[in-house]
């Protein structure tokens, strides 16, 4: 039993990851990322995630993360690479390495900081 309680204890990362998404950092951000590629980019990572909220890297002989991602939002991965760098900039992701990504459930993303970074390119 105390294995199954560590198990749903590690996937409630991913669940309240997704409901500070679509609730309180949904309602904070600003209109440009919501109505932009950008949420459908980080709903689709979540899918990606494992229990821990870690996003597993691809493996041998797939595409890397940026093009599996592309091809579930109807995007390239050039757009993807710097929406997951944006997010990361918020605060919610972490990039743990270059190009692998963690969710993190940071109380107060800086949305602002996530603009910046996307104007920048």
């Amino acid at each position: 039993m105390p294995a199954l309680q560590q198990l749903l204890a590690a996937g409630a990362v991913v669940d309240t990851w997704l409901a500070l998404l679509t609730g309180p950092w949904r309602r904070e951000m600003p209109l440009r990322l919501r109505h932009s590629r950008f949420l459908v980019v980080l709903y689709a990572a979540s899918g990606l995630a494992d229990a821990n909220g870690r996003i597993p890297d691809a493996p041998d002989g797939s595409p890397p993360l940026t093009a599996r991602l592309a091809r579930s939002c109807g995007t390239r991965p050039e757009t993807v690479a710097r929406i997951l760098a944006a997010a990361a900039k918020a605060g919610a992701l972490t990039e743990r390495a270059p190009g692998r990504y963690a969710l993190t459930t940071t109380a107060v993303p800086d949305w602002t900081a996530a603009l910046a970074h996307l104007d920048q390119g």
